[in-house]
């Protein structure tokens, strides 16, 4: 059963990664999300602050059930690859807004929801096993 979920994205897609996070919550789930305070297209982070940004997020991957990957037009960008093995390595359901265009990280994907589904379709996905979430991207 899922409780929590670590919603994952670029700083590119920070608007839509509010709206699943508020949906996520408006149905009950605990919800864990980068810290929008650090977007990377309105502020300069640096490498110590990328360094312990990197390692508190991945405490919310820990701490997830799921983690649920913001990929609009498939991209999803160096650190989310990074977490998406994170949480795979894990054991974490993965799920994802739009099939990603990064191979790897398709390999990975337990299901494709759209951000305006998320809420309400995330208790209903499970894990996937690898042979029929390589039905999901033919």
């Amino acid at each position: 059963m899922i409780s929590s979920v670590t919603v994952c994205s670029s700083s590119k897609f920070y608007d839509l990664a509010q709206r699943a996070a508020d949906s996520l919550r408006a149905e009950g789930f605990v919800v864990y999300t980068p810290r929008f305070d650090y977007n990377e297209e309105h502020v300069v982070v640096g490498e110590v602050d990328k360094f312990r940004l990197t390692h508190e997020f991945l405490a919310k991957v820990a701490r997830s059930d799921a983690v649920y990957v913001i990929a609009a037009g498939g991209y999803t960008g160096v650190s989310v690859c990074i977490e998406v093995g994170y949480a795979h390595a894990l054991g974490r359901v993965v799920l994802c807004s739009e099939q990603p265009a990064e191979f790897a990280v398709r390999a990975l994907v337990d299901a494709v929801v759209p951000v305006d589904e998320i809420g309400e379709r995330v208790q209903s996905i499970g894990r996937a096993g690898r042979e029929s979430t390589a039905d999901l991207f033919p």
